[in-house]
């Protein structure tokens, strides 16, 4: 394999990450209103406590660093909250 065939897996993987991540994203309005119709907080660290737990331990099942992995859904948490926090005030 080339490295411009290389390259061009790489491309693709990436765009399966954005489809991925925005998807993930896009469901934070209706979390954001189910929460606030319910009085419940943005900041649920138990659940957020779970979900880096098990993305730790599935990036270990794959060979991944698993601090590596921990910082990007770290990211991707932070930006569902800010989502989250945009919609309530707009609700």
């Amino acid at each position: 394999m080339e490295l411009d065939d290389l390259r061009e897996k790489i491309d693709e993987a990436d765009e399966e990450l954005l489809n991925i991540i925005s998807e993930r994203l896009s469901l934070m309005p209706k979390i954001a209103t189910i929460k606030q119709s319910q009085n419940i907080s943005i900041n649920q660290e138990i659940r957020e406590k779970e979900v880096i737990e098990k993305i730790r331990k599935k990036a270990v099942q794959r060979d991944l660093n698993p601090d590596f992995i921990e910082k990007i859904i770290i990211e991707i948490i932070l930006e569902s909250k800010k989502i989250q926090q945009k919609n309530m005030e707009k609700i």
